[in-house]
């Protein structure tokens, strides 16, 4: 199966290929775990497509994720790409995650909002989900705010944009 699923990520980048690979894993659950050992390769391609079948997963079928998410969280800091971090955040956003896991993903998003050299689109997908568990952790909502607002003069407008949609949505949450 590991070899069948290799190949066709390889075979063809679209989301046609995307869907029929989402499709066969929700078919077959052992795919699952075949694509999350590919997320985790340190084969940059690979790692990307698979986690992009991740995303439709978790948006399509979150609860074939659940047995895996660990071990995704266990492996964030070793995942090269700036393109399957910000997938991944983006995948246990869409997720409950394990309380035993929420304080490596805190770290994890917080890092990555602090390194300047991280994409904005990263960053995004980090702040909303820092943003999901704030509610859980209200501690932090200082740390994050100025952590944000010290950035805001050299990000993106869609970075702003993000900060004061999720400022909106959790509003009532964080006071």
């Amino acid at each position: 199966m590991h070899v069948k699923i290799e190949q066709q990520l390889l075979a063809e980048l679209s989301r046609r290929n995307i869907d029929l690979l989402t499709h066969f894993a929700e078919a077959n659950p052992p795919a699952v775990d075949v694509l999350v050992g590919l997320v985790l390769s340190h084969r940059p391609k690979l790692a990307e497509r698979a986690s992009w079948v991740l995303e439709k997963l978790s948006e399509r079928n979150p609860g074939l994720l659940n047995d895996s998410l660990p071990r995704l969280i266990d492996n964030l800091k070793q995942i090269p790409s700036s393109s399957t971090r910000r997938t991944l955040a983006k995948v246990l956003s869409l997720h409950t995650l394990p309380e035993a896991c929420e304080g490596p993903v805190l770290d994890f998003c917080l890092t990555l909002l602090e390194d300047p050299k991280e994409p904005v689109a990263v960053k995004a997908n980090c702040m909303s989900l820092v943003f999901q568990l704030l509610p859980k952790y209200p501690e932090l909502k200082n740390e994050l705010f100025l952590l944000i607002e010290d950035q805001l003069p050299y990000q993106s407008v869609g970075f702003a944009s993000r900060y004061k949609v999720l400022q909106k949505k959790y509003r009532s949450v964080l006071r």
